[in-house]
């Protein structure tokens, strides 16, 4: 396929660069004491808002729902989805909806891999292990979907499965964990009561963010702790009485050990998502679910990001990130391949969304250099699921990555400023560089401070990205260019939820989206009147019309139209 795009006739584009700002995790809220980027009184961003409300160049886009290809209008986004629709122009069916369309067709359970993998687990009599984040957050799992491949299961004839669950806190309420272990635990003993013979036991757990759920190798302890809590029943005692003293780490049922970690730990580790590492144990201080030679492991997440790193841990040969001793010679599946193009984990169950034709293979065969850069808890969201869920460059000879490594989780909260000054320096010095007519950056801090929940360090985040902002503008506009700004979902504009409690999660709220163009003499003004519903999928189009081409024929229609 030719991917050369043809130019504009309308317009030409700038003298200078198209740079792309994406204020991950900023949008729209009420502006009331919930809002962080309200009460942050962001200057600089909202002096650009409002110019360009006056020029025409600003407007409120769908960042949620089925305008990321998700299910419904109550799916929040993410900056998975978000990031993918971006980068690709389009709106393809995702994780959830993938998910959701090939377990309620049954076609997963009629794939050859289920069949393989369930079908030769239950004629050895194995036992079936599910491991995943246990949350209706949609986010990177749902409860519903683990409930459907256990049924599955069971019907398959497995009648020995265990439940490593992790615990969320973050895209749902931030304790809310118990809600979702009694869900489970009713279940399962629902199953256990119609089916003769089945033994089904929650085996071990933790929070999202302090066990198993690591991404971009930013913390291969948090894979260590849940690899030896899954696989051998086995936790670090000396680690755990680093957080408290009176945390055992072994119970008897989930419950218990959520309900000692609020109590006896101190923050962040009284909460569902830094929960510290559990193991469920019969009455002899056995663990209930340790694994063995001949044992099946599925991982339920269907998001890529955070299943990648424990996949590796479970399928690769050659692995150095830490000593998995002499593991139990087990399968392992996800429910989804997590990483398309290095294959990660090599068994899944959902086909993946085949997203083809992104932007960066228009821009490369047209001959447009490109640059991004972010930290490295974005930094994946910027070139990964920018180019269609792939690793690795489009064309090196017209792109460039640069990555800035993030601080560890833990101190999110702490340094809301994150390496906002850092990646601002890289692109300052790729700008100055004038090598790069498309560049793209991705500010985190809306979004990881933004999970905390902590009003005041939301507010410092948005007040650090916004004092960086103007050094940008400023570096663009001596060289005749345009900035765009934008977002991929909302979380720092709405930190406090109906009752006033402190809220973790993304919201469903519209981001902003308006371009600040040095040169501008009203040659086009933002028109969506034909567009249905504006959402971040159209963003692509019109960035690509704003560097002097036309817009791909598949794409989602731009967000501007040219005066005559």
């Amino acid at each position: 396929m030719d991917y050369s795009l043809r130019k504009l006739d309308a317009f030409p584009g700038r003298p200078g660069p198209v740079v792309l700002v994406v204020l991950d995790g900023v949008g729209i809220g009420k502006q009331d004491k919930g809002d962080a980027f309200h009460l942050s009184n962001p200057k600089n961003l909202l002096q650009w808002m409002k110019e360009s409300q006056e020029k025409g160049l600003y407007i409120k886009l769908k960042a949620h729902g089925t305008a990321v290809g998700l299910p419904d209008d109550s799916d929040m986004g993410n900056s998975e989805v978000g990031h993918n629709a971006i980068g690709s122009g389009r709106i393809c069916n995702q994780g959830a909806k993938l998910v959701n369309e090939c377990l309620q067709s049954g076609k997963a359970f009629e794939s050859d891999t289920w069949k393989a993998l369930v079908g030769k687990a239950a004629k050895n009599k194995n036992t079936v292990h599910f491991l995943g984040l246990l949350s209706d957050g949609n986010i990177h799992s749902h409860i519903n979907q683990l409930f459907q491949l256990i049924e599955g299961a069971v019907k398959e004839g497995i009648r020995s499965i265990r439940i490593h669950a992790l615990l969320d806190g973050r895209d749902v309420g931030a304790v809310s964990g118990l809600e979702y272990i009694e869900k489970l635990e009713n279940k399962l003993a629902s199953l256990q009561n119609e089916v003769k013979g089945l033994d089904a036991k929650i085996a071990s757990g933790g929070g999202r963010m302090y066990v198993t759920m690591d991404r971009y190798n930013s913390n291969w302890g948090m894979v260590r702790r849940g690899w030896n809590a899954h696989v051998y029943g086995i936790l670090d005692l000396k680690e755990l009485k680093e957080i408290s003293e009176s945390y055992p780490g072994y119970f008897r049922s989930a419950k218990e050990a959520i309900e000692t970690s609020r109590r006896v730990c101190p923050k962040p580790h009284n909460e569902d998502q830094f929960n510290p590492p559990f193991v469920i144990v019969d009455e002899k201080g056995t663990p209930v679910g340790k694994m063995k030679d001949g044992d099946l492991v599925i991982n339920f997440n269907y998001r890529g990001d955070r299943a990648i790193q424990i996949s590796q841990a479970f399928t690769q040969k050659d692995f150095s990130y830490f000593d998995r001793g002499q593991y139990p010679k087990v399968e392992y599946a996800g429910l989804l391949e997590y990483d398309t193009e290095a294959h990660i984990p090599p068994k899944s169950l959902v086909p993946p969304p085949d997203i083809q034709n992104v932007s960066a293979q228009y821009l490369c065969a047209s001959k447009v250099p490109s640059y991004a850069v972010s930290e490295t808890h974005k930094y994946g969201h910027v070139t990964y699921f920018w180019n269609g869920n792939k690793s690795g460059y489009i064309n090196k000879e017209y792109e460039k990555y640069e990555e800035v490594l993030s601080d560890p989780n833990d101190l999110i909260e702490s340094r809301p400023e994150m390496k906002a000054k850092e990646i601002t320096e890289k692109l300052l010095l790729a700008l100055r560089s004038q090598k790069y007519r498309f560049l793209r950056i991705n500010y985190a801090n809306g979004d990881m401070v933004g999970h905390t929940g902590n009003l005041q360090a939301c507010i410092q985040a948005m007040k650090t990205v916004d004092e960086l902002l103007p050094q940008v503008v400023n570096e663009v506009y001596k060289q005749k260019g345009i900035v765009i700004f934008c977002a991929d979902h909302g979380n720092v504009e709405e930190k406090l939820d109906d009752k006033g409690k402190k809220k973790t999660s993304h919201t469903l709220n519209p981001i902003p989206f308006f371009i600040l163009d040095s040169c501008y003499q009203g040659e086009y003004k933002i028109d969506a009147k034909d567009i249905p519903t504006p959402g971040i999928a159209n963003i692509t189009a019109t960035f690509i019309e704003l560097l002097g081409y036309q817009t791909p024929s598949k794409y989602e229609k731009s967000l501007i139209s040219f005066q005559k």
